[in-house]
């Protein structure tokens, strides 16, 4: 058994090496230029500069917000009021940077949102600083990571704890009144209430919280602007929008649709001016808001020309953005951006090679030719448009030798089952030393061939990075490995062959011959596993926005269970016409009605999941409480059959496990008066959850972290797991007389019962789908590493659940009677590689839909990423069961 586990941990080695060398080629963070522009101080205009998280526009112009739409009315010449376009990722910390640099963050500052490192290009800060202008910020501690060492003042607030929507946003506002007089060119404040409004209640509408939100930052923002000196310049922006159901970081219009506004006391802008550049407006219309009128779309890195303008210091040498000239109606300031702007374009063109000879040559003839802001504002928004496109960098070479990797892994995939299924089948003992043998005897008969391809890797290395050296060997390595293993899978055909023969010869009596109609099913069932591994790419490759991922899955498992049925009634007909088949006509019409049934149940299972659990949002199970009540009693009845052999101890601790869980979601709900130990519950029962999952470590047994994926994933998620599970029995029972044809098909379906319920919980193809309040059960404060690790467990759950029924089930599928303990061993095996083959196929292809829209839909790449890290778990579990 320890080679067999060799065996399957190399495989998960070589997997894990390809998703990093992939990950490597695709996540690169853009190559800095660390220049800072020199220049003179200016006169400055101190300004108050408001963000606030989440502020989606239409949320500003809401009934429960009318500052804003007070002033524009009141005071037109005085007010600016904008739509701010957010690019993807729509989550703070690239968001931040792109309003203090100018530039278009990477994909990969993604985790500035999580762990904020320092950003090292030039940004508004540091150039307050080098002037010595007096700052001061209070707020999101995200702000702290990015720029450590920039502010005067500082006052940073805990960011992650979204039970709290009102202490931070208080005590920003007391130090801003608390400020005003101190004579601070820069007063900068993170307001946090209204995200963690949206992400506590998960839904925008008909959150009683959010709109309480809104209206207390509408008199905190009427009472700076009351208070604040005559020569100020209020600026209020949001980092980012929220989808409905209060989450954020994908490139819907309610996450990227945010808004910018600014006012002064004295003084005047010219909110008419870019109607003189028709050029300029891109006919943008927001489905949020009601657009009777032209509102002016910006990018948040034209955010900072503006502010460096008003502060009176350089434009950040990175800039990307362009003045929004209503503040000032200069020509002299657009000049100036523009001389700017084209400064960086010839730094990283000569030093990156970024932009083509073609468009810089171009750019340059139009450069010589302005006269007029017009025409600087029209060349800056071409530059900014092209390195949107062109910013986020790929290793190309590196990204499609990975794809060779895979694909070299999936054949090594098919090799294991392949090898363990002999194994299973004859009960050989697989030895490293036969698999070692098989590996000396390819090389020695390609030693010029390894020659060869030594000296291609020493020109790899001179030409190209380290990385793409090390993928080629990694290439090479497994490539002999594969043939390996195949000479091994050869010898064993030949030997099995032999043994086959010779048992003709002595006992023909004792073999049975295989039926034609026997071998013209397995074929067909052979074909069958094909066309659903095309039905799953068809479907990964089709995600696009604003599609319920979930319909796809479900008339592709429909098809399944029709097709296999259609299979099954061919089956049965073999059977009654196979004369030396033990089994009475009685048991076979009951098999075949038991496999109907299970269809049966299985298609009105995955109806009431689709179209009741998700699109109804639960509320059946809110009307009739047995809808919700009984998956507890069929819980409880389920582990009872899982531990029916297990220790007493593991089956004490399991039960007393659910039993809290079952406390923890109905005693809230319950009609108790007072409910005094409601909060003892909400904060407490699920830790102690979390340290029954720790007795895993002694049992080996999954069952007590998927304890603590029940307990992270709401009390609807009882009835959710009891439906998978269900619809898991009804599957085994109808597949149970197909298995001996297609094992691969029936553990597809598994897998796709397991990706459906994914979605189910809510989960989307998009990071915005991602359940942040699921990550706070139990726990009041953000902790880098125990909020991670508990969404984990939510994301997990489903699949967790399905290598559990494999274990349970495997036995059975094994038929014990007839296999001795190694070959059930080798079968159990057999069959979690089976079920980890059909997800990393589905990882595969959220791979490839990735490559395909590098730069592009964004949604797919973070599908990819959690169906990566699950898979990851997934095997690393898989080894300890």
């Amino acid at each position: 058994m320890k080679q067999t586990k060799c065996l399957i941990i190399n495989l998960v080695i070589f997997y894990l090496l390809g998703l990093l060398l992939f990950f490597r080629g695709y996540f690169i963070d853009r190559r800095y230029l660390l220049d800072t522009t020199e220049g003179k101080m200016k006169p400055t205009q101190p300004v108050i500069f408001l963000i606030i998280d989440s502020f989606r526009i239409d949320l500003a112009v809401s009934q429960h917000f009318t500052f804003f739409k007070n002033m524009t009315e009141n005071k037109p010449d005085q007010s600016l009021f904008f739509l701010s376009f957010a690019e993807v990722p729509t989550v703070t910390g690239p968001r931040l940077q792109a309003m203090t640099s100018g530039n278009f963050p990477p994909l990969s500052k993604l985790l500035d949102n999580f762990h904020a490192s320092e950003i090292k290009e030039d940004n508004i800060m540091f150039q307050m600083n080098k002037f010595n202008k007096k700052t001061l910020f209070s707020g999101d501690d995200t702000w702290i990571g990015l720029y450590p060492d920039q502010f005067t003042v500082k006052f940073p607030q805990k960011s992650f704890n979204i039970g709290d929507m009102h202490s931070v946003d208080q005590f920003n506002c007391d130090k801003i009144l608390e400020n005003l007089d101190k004579g601070f060119d820069l007063i900068v404040s993170h307001f946090l209430g209204l995200d963690h409004a949206g992400h506590k209640n998960n839904k925008v509408l008909n959150n009683p919280d959010l709109n309480q939100k809104l209206s207390q930052l509408d008199q905190i923002i009427a009472l700076i602007y009351e208070k604040m000196p005559n020569d100020t310049v209020l600026i209020v922006a949001g980092d980012h929008g929220m989808a409905n159901d209060g989450n954020h970081g994908g490139n819907s219009t309610e996450e990227t649709n945010t808004l910018f506004f600014a006012t002064r006391k004295q003084g005047k802008f010219y909110p008419n001016y870019m109607k003189h550049i028709p050029e300029l407006q891109d006919n943008y219309q927001s489905t949020l808001i009601n657009q009777t009128e032209y509102i002016r779309k910006i990018s948040q890195i034209d955010i900072v020309p503006t502010l460096a303008t008003l502060l009176g210091i350089p434009i950040p040498f990175s800039n990307l953005g362009y003045l929004m000239n209503e503040f000032f109606n200069s020509e002299e300031h657009c000049l100036d951006n523009l001389k700017q702007v084209w400064h960086f374009v010839e730094t990283v063109h000569s030093r990156q090679g970024k932009f083509s000879y073609f468009q810089k040559s171009q750019w340059q003839n139009q450069y010589s030719e302005v006269k007029t802001c017009k025409d600087a504002l029209i060349l800056m928004n071409d530059i900014q448009g092209v390195a949107r496109k062109i910013w986020n960098e790929y290793d190309i070479p590196l990204l499609n030798l990975s794809f060779v990797l895979q694909a070299l892994i999936v054949i090594f995939f098919i090799l294991v089952m392949v090898i363990l299924f002999q194994a299973q089948q004859n009960d050989d003992l697989i030895t490293m030393q036969q698999i070692t043998a098989a590996f000396k005897h390819v090389l020695q008969n390609n030693k010029k061939l390894s020659i060869v391809l030594a000296i291609l890797s020493i020109f790899l290395f001179l030409l190209y990075e380290l990385e793409i050296l090390i993928t080629f060997l990694l290439i090479v390595l497994i490539a002999y490995i594969d043939f390996g293993l195949l000479l091994k899978i050869k010898k064993n055909h030949i030997q099995n062959l032999n043994q086959y023969q010779w048992d003709l010869i002595e006992t023909p009596d004792s073999i049975k011959l295989n039926n034609r109609f026997s071998k013209l099913l397995q074929t067909a069932v052979f074909f069958f596993f094909l066309y659903k591994i095309i039905l799953q790419g068809n479907l990964l490759l089709s995600i696009q926005q604003k599609k319920f991922e979930e319909r796809y899955l479900y008339n592709e498992i429909i098809q399944l269970i029709v097709l296999s049925s259609v299979i099954g009634i061919f089956n049965f007909i073999s059977r009654l016409i196979d004369t030396q088949e033990d089994s009475s006509t009685y048991c076979k019409v009951k098999e075949v009605i038991i496999s109907c049934i299970s269809a049966i149940v299985i298609y009105y299972a995955l109806n009431f999941e689709q179209f009741y659990l998700t699109f109804q949002n639960y509320e059946i199970l809110n009307q009739s409480f047995y809808m919700l009540y009984l998956p507890v009693v069929f819980l409880h009845g389920c582990l009872f059959m899982y531990h029916k052999k297990s220790p007493t101890l593991d089956k004490i601790i399991a039960q007393v496990g659910l039993i809290l869980i079952d406390i923890f979601y109905i005693y809230p709900n319950a009609q108790i008066e007072d409910q005094p130990y409601k909060e003892l519950v909400i904060l407490h029962i699920p830790k102690i959850i979390y340290i029954i999952s720790i007795y895993y470590y002694f049992s080996k047994d999954p069952i007590f972290l998927v304890l603590s994926c029940i307990v992270v994933s709401d009390k609807y998620g009882l009835a959710i797991y009891s439906y998978e599970i269900l619809i898991f029995i009804c599957i085994y029972y109808h597949w149970r007389n197909l298995v001996k044809f297609s094992l691969p098909a029936f553990f597809a379906m598994i897998s796709l019962i397991c990706q459906i319920t994914w979605f189910i919980f809510g989960n989307r193809c998009t990071i915005s789908s991602i359940k942040v309040d699921r990550a706070f059960v139990g726990v009041k404060e953000f902790h880098l590493w125990l909020n991670p690790l508990i969404l984990t467990l939510f994301l997990l759950g489903p699949y967790l659940v399905g290598l559990i029924f494999i274990k349970y089930i495997g036995p059975k599928l094994c038929k014990y009677g007839e296999l001795n303990e190694r070959q059930v061993k080798n079968s159990n095996n057999l069959f979690k590689l089976m079920f980890l083959f059909n997800f990393y196929l589905q990882v595969q292809f959220t791979q490839i839909h990735s490559y395909e829209n590098a730069g592009g839909l964004i949604d797919v790449q973070f599908k990819y990423i959690f169906d990566s890290v699950t898979f990851l778990i997934v095997s690393l579990l898989m080894l300890l069961i």
